[in-house]
């Protein structure tokens, strides 16, 4: 798989920045040839499925600032169809170094961005959005001013179910 490992850090703007629905153009994405390409079955019924993947979480060393992770592309031993619909979004992120106080986390796709309760978990805020969609982190710590030492991202990563 070719996936761009470009870390993009956003100016925050605002006392509390929130970052926005990303711009989510698919990035190149080349399929194992085992992939097995899922169709409708008799009668029409609706195919299930889910795709996981991960990336490696972003360094935060200012206060104040959205860091925006690597986008996370749809994988999985079935091709996900442009069609499809998320149903639920399971999340987890890690840290190298200890958080400090007031970060706050998002996963965000190409309609929206929803704050995370915390370093794991599951929504449904994504229901019905394309299930062909990436999926970003985006990180930022409350206050001003650099990080000593700074943050160090692990693993972001998110199980899309879809429909």
């Amino acid at each position: 798989m070719l996936i761009g490992l470009a870390f993009h850090c956003l100016p925050a703007s605002a006392a509390e920045p929130v970052p926005q629905a990303l711009s989510l153009h698919r990035k190149s994405v080349a399929f194992p040839s085992e992939v097995v390409t899922a169709s409708m079955g008799a009668g029409g019924a609706r195919v299930t499925g889910s795709w996981v993947n991960s990336t490696n979480g972003p360094a935060v060393i200012h206060r104040g600032v959205i860091y925006q992770a690597a986008q996370i592309v749809p994988t999985g031993s079935m091709m996900v169809k442009p069609a499809s619909l998320v149903r639920r979004v399971n999340w987890r992120y890690s840290f190298l170094t200890p958080v400090p106080h007031g970060l706050r986390a998002y996963l965000c796709n190409y309609v929206r961005c929803i704050a995370l309760s915390g370093a794991a978990g599951t929504t449904t805020a994504f229901d019905g959005d394309s299930a062909y969609s990436n999926f970003s982190f985006a990180f930022v710590i409350d206050g001003n001013g650099g990080l000593s030492p700074a943050l160090q991202g692990h693993i972001n990563y998110v199980a899309v179910n879809y429909e």
